[in-house]
Formats: structure tokens, C-alpha cells, sequence
């Protein structure tokens, strides 16, 4: 029969805490490095980031649910003008995106930047990588097939090409939150140079999703990259 290791002594183990605590965090640092090659890094964890259930929340309409075309979502022209009530922003990585101004930033687990609606929990988050995929179809497909049970009661609406910068495809799902709010997604990947690509993922509460669509075009068409 084994024998069972020693324990190890408490001054011994109150040492190594702080040697545990180091490579703990030597270990993120470096998954977190490996995980920012991706074209399209891990979603932001469904239970982790979708908005908080209220009592007033809308329930899920049974009708259709209108999505976005790609001819009012065409990118930033010299045209473009910002609606009132909106700023450009930025991450410091020189894209610029319109978001409405009383929206909260903050970055997810990952670095990358979000900004939230405080009212009604909408939210916005912008994925980048210098290593686009030559596919973004494909991309989305792959990415459904090992992500969609991460997804409670996942249904996909639609993954398809649209016109946007030099290739584009949307993922637009809806998935069950945590708390039990039915959420709508849409997950436009795309390439804007051939070291350049981006996500622009968008989430809504189902009933909001119609409400929101204006909101979501001027996302489209008023975003700038660093590169094209």
C-alpha cells in the first residue's frame, strides 16, 4: 500500500504561499499571452459578463427579430458624423469606435476593452489580433462548434459573409445569461489590413435587441482602425 506523503510542516507551508501566489501569476500572464494570438480570442464568459437581470426586464418577443444588413453597416467614410450624444473612443491601440458618452469602460479578464450601457446592461467589446484568418466564415464556424455549449440554450441565428472593411462575417446567437435573461448577440469579425483584424461584439437583452439596432449600425459605421 502507499504511504501516505508527510505533511508539511505550517512554517513550511506559510512559505510557500507567497511562492504559489507568484507562479500563479507568472501562469495567467503567460496564458493570456498565447491567448491574444487567436484571431478571436474566448468570449467574454456568458454568465460573467452578461447584464444583470431586473425585475422590469422585457421577456423575449416569439416574433422574428430584425438583424443587421450590410448595407447599412458599410465602415467610417469622411461622411460619417457623429450623432449628439456620442464620443470617439479608444483603447490606446489606435482604433477609435463611437460609443454612446454616458457608457462605462472597463476591460474583461482578457485586457480587452468594453463599455457597458448602466441602464440597461447592453455592452460592447472590442477583440483585435495582428494574425487575421483567411476565412472569417470559417472562423466563426469553428469557433461555434467548440464554444456553443458554453452557451446556455444557444441558438444560432445566422453566421454569414457581409460587405465591412476587406472580408467580414456576423455570428449572431442568442444564449440563456446565468440569471436566467435571454441575451442576443452579434459578433462581427474582420479583416482591415493584412496584419489587422477585429471583433466588434455586441449584447443585448432579447427584448432591446430591436430597440438597439440603431445604436448598433452607428457602431458600425463610424469605426476606425489602426490600420488598413
Amino acid at each position: 500500500a502507499q504511504v501516505p506523503p508527510a505533511p508539511v510542516p505550517a512554517d513550511r507551508r506559510r512559505s510557500l504561499k507567497p511562492l504559489a501566489a507568484v507562479l500563479a501569476v507568472v501562469v495567467l500572464l503567460t496564458l493570456g499571452g498565447v491567448a491574444y494570438q487567436a484571431w478571436v480570442r474566448e468570449e467574454p464568459n456568458p454568465g460573467a459578463v452578461s447584464p444583470t437581470q431586473s425585475a422590469a426586464s422585457p421577456q423575449p418577443s416569439a416574433a422574428p427579430q430584425p438583424s443587421i444588413t450590410a448595407s447599412a453597416t458599410s465602415p467610417s467614410s469622411p461622411g460619417f458624423v457623429l450623432p449628439a450624444g456620442w464620443r470617439m473612443r479608444d483603447d490606446g491601440t489606435g482604433f477609435a469606435i463611437p460609443v454612446p458618452a454616458n457608457w462605462k469602460f472597463s476591460r474583461d479578464d482578457a485586457g480587452r476593452p468594453q463599455w457597458r450601457d448602466p441602464r440597461t446592461g447592453t455592452f460592447l467589446l472590442i477583440d483585435q489580433t495582428r494574425h487575421p484568418k483567411a476565412d472569417p466564415v470559417q472562423d466563426w464556424l469553428t469557433n461555434e462548434t467548440a464554444r456553443r455549449d458554453g452557451y446556455r440554450d444557444y441558438q444560432r441565428i445566422r453566421i454569414e459573409a457581409v460587405a465591412y472593411f476587406d472580408r467580414a462575417a456576423d455570428w449572431e446567437f442568442t444564449y440563456t445569461s446565468g440569471s436566467g435573461t435571454r441575451l442576443h448577440v452579434l459578433n462581427r469579425g474582420f479583416v482591415t489590413a493584412p496584419d489587422q483584424a477585429y471583433s466588434i461584439y455586441w449584447s443585448t437583452r432579447a427584448g432591446l435587441w430591436s430597440a438597439e439596432l440603431a445604436r448598433l449600425q452607428v457602431v458600425f459605421a463610424g469605426f476606425r482602425p489602426a490600420r488598413t
